[in-house]
């Protein structure tokens, strides 16, 4: 997601909040006559505007607000009064406001006792519909993702698979090669279970873009989208609803976009229920956290020793195993299978290229993985060496690449993947706001995860909603059942994302070792990890539990099996050594050094036969 719109904030409460605005107001008005506005953004570095524009981020500053030409609401029943606030249109906001549509009367009735009105409000335009032909015209626009059994049940519930599968394509197992294996002949195929859900890729944008048009045929009398918009929270409806900061904004890079200085105020809403479902961007989520630093800093040290509400904390992890890509279309000839995800990774771990179906015509979108400093991440990299690289280690596709296509990708710079994140304990804020998907847990794309847990969420949310008798009772329980998830979630993706020879045996052993124990008893071992992420109705908090189980049994067979190979070992050197009159220690170092010979022997008799 694009960081956008730093917006300045403003309130219009009564009573309490009174003195609120009176700060603000005074605030931005000496603000908006300065002629150079400076700003902070998500990474805390100032940005100055100029005369004609502003540019601004995603982090909110609430000792700040807009100036007094401020679009009030009057009440519960204007125009700026909604029941729900959606922030973030992509799939896990969209499905969100599908769900809030669908719910029961009685659940509706625990939300707002008013005629259901939902928002969705984005920073970013709208995607082209899912048939458009601009996903086939350029392929390697679209960032593609894999729907498994928890995405798949999630769209299912809410009645949009249908229309989700019609624009997607199955995937039925992977072809990998090993490093220096780059023969169209040595990739080794492996198929997916039948007894699981069919994975099903397509293009996020087009995900959206049909549930857009889900929204649009469907509900568009209860649910309005608003796309270019910067949302930032005034208040969280402590004393009454939430109310809400919503400035125009045109994105112009990844982190900034830019709002007219001639039309800066932004208009206030309010409403009884604020979902955040911003991604990485956590425009909700910063603000969650900067409240939270701002109410702990008005308790005494006592207080907050004894306080049992849980805290608000978004946990960064550093990024020690970074990888950045480039996007690649390759089109595969007819004898190709045109629904495989193709693999294959470079000797000396340099690169790994991952390729997905577009369509089911054999034009697959490929990523090509590296590290940020290498010279094919690089833009404006020369063509003729990344040429030579895909001659070299990957020349089975070399071929299916023309020399555009080439120079296109040398071109280009690199694009970063997420880094590891995670909120909680608490999801909430006070009874009226939550946050979930990837804004709760942020997880790089390589096992499936991120975009199914989101849309899985959307359903745990329902369930909240629908078994509790209050919506600050459903947001607790959803906080409660999902931070823990989350946590587990992230913990042991980034497990599996460990840097440097001693991050590949610790990802490689536990694979190994659970394959091998739970053929040998099945009842008392699990599968492996990627085994149990495909099971249904098990939680990423369940897993990590079952995983550490394995690990302590597998630990103790181990142990134990060691134990008795070197008492049976012991009782053959005592023996050996009293048939043969020796000591104990010569007949130990016989055997050892006649280990070793026969060793070598063979080494040296497979060299000879090949």
């Amino acid at each position: 997601m694009i960081n956008v719109c730093l917006v300045l904030l403003a309130t219009l409460l009564p009573h309490a909040d009174a003195l609120t605005l009176q700060r603000s107001h005074h605030v931005v008005q000496n603000a908006v006559r300065s002629k150079n506005l400076i700003l902070r953004r998500l990474d805390g570095r100032h940005v100055r505007s100029s005369h004609s524009r502003l540019f601004v981020s995603a982090a909110p500053l609430s000792d700040t607000s807009p100036s007094d030409q401020v679009e009030t609401p009057q009440s519960n029943g204007s125009s700026n009064h909604y029941t729900s606030v959606v922030v973030g249109g992509g799939p896990a906001g969209l499905l969100t406001a599908i769900m809030l549509a669908q719910l029961s009367p009685a659940a509706k009735s625990r939300i707002s006792s008013q005629k259901q009105r939902i928002v969705i409000y984005d920073r970013l335009p709208p995607p082209p519909p899912p048939s458009d032909l601009a996903y086939s015209a350029d392929i390697s626009k679209y960032y593609l993702l894999g729907l498994g059994h928890r995405g798949q049940k999630a769209l299912r519930r809410f009645d949009v698979w249908k229309d989700v599968e019609q624009a997607s394509v199955p995937v039925v197992g992977r072809k990998d090669w090993s490093p220096g294996k780059s023969g169209e002949e040595d990739g080794v195929v492996r198929l997916s279970n039948e007894k699981l859900v069919e994975t099903r890729v397509l293009a996020r944008d087009k995900l959206v873009g049909t549930l857009l048009e889900v929204i649009k045929t469907r509900y568009s009398d209860v649910i309005e989208l608003k796309h270019g918009y910067q949302v930032d929270p005034v208040n969280f409806g402590k004393n009454g609803p939430v109310i809400l900061a919503v400035s125009r904004c045109i994105p112009i890079s990844a982190e900034e976009c830019s709002i007219d200085q001639d039309n800066i105020t932004p208009t206030i809403i309010t409403a009884d229920f604020l979902i955040g479902a911003d991604g990485a961007a956590r425009t909700i989520a910063n603000a969650m956290e900067k409240n939270e630093a701002h109410e702990r800093q008005k308790q005494s040290f006592i207080g907050r020793l004894l306080s049992k509400k849980p805290r608000f904390r978004v946990k960064r992890f550093v990024d020690d195993n970074q990888r950045v890509y480039k996007s690649i279309p390759i089109t595969f000839p007819s004898h190709w299978a045109s629904n495989l995800n193709y693999s294959a990774r470079s000797t000396g771990n340099r690169a790994a290229l991952e390729a997905l179906p577009s369509d089911a015509k054999g034009n697959y979108c490929a990523l090509l993985l590296l590290r940020p400093h290498d010279e094919l991440a690089r833009a404006e990299c020369d063509p003729k060496i990344l040429r030579e690289f895909f001659n070299k280690e990957y020349s089975q596709f070399s071929p299916l690449i023309g020399d555009e296509v080439i120079a296109d990708v040398a071109k280009k710079s690199a694009s970063a993947l997420p880094g590891f994140r995670f909120a909680g304990p608490r999801l909430n804020e006070g009874g009226k706001s939550v946050i979930l998907g990837d804004a709760i847990h942020t997880v790089k794309p390589y096992y499936g995860l991120g975009a199914n847990t989101a849309l899985e969420d959307v359903s745990i949310l329902s369930d909240a909603l629908d078994s509790t008798t209050d919506l600050s009772d459903a947001v607790e329980q959803f906080s409660r059942q999902r931070a823990a998830d989350s946590k587990a979630l992230v913990t042991l993706s980034r497990g599996m994302d460990r840097p440097g020879k001693l991050g590949t045996i610790r990802f490689i052993l536990p694979l190994i070792l659970d394959s091998m124990f739970h053929k040998m008893a099945p009842i008392l071992f699990d599968p492996s990890m990627f085994g149990m992420f495909q099971i249904e109705g098990i939680g990423f908090r369940e897993i990590q539990s079952r995983k550490r189980r394995d690990r302590v049994l597998q630990a103790l067979v181990i142990g134990t099996g060691l134990s008795l190979i070197g008492m049976g070992l012991k009782m053959i050197v005592k023996f050996l050594a009293k048939a043969s009159g020796l000591s104990d220690t010569v007949v130990s170092s016989g055997l050892v050094g006649s280990l070793f010979i026969l060793g070598v022997l063979r080494n040296a008799t497979n060299k000879a036969t090949q």
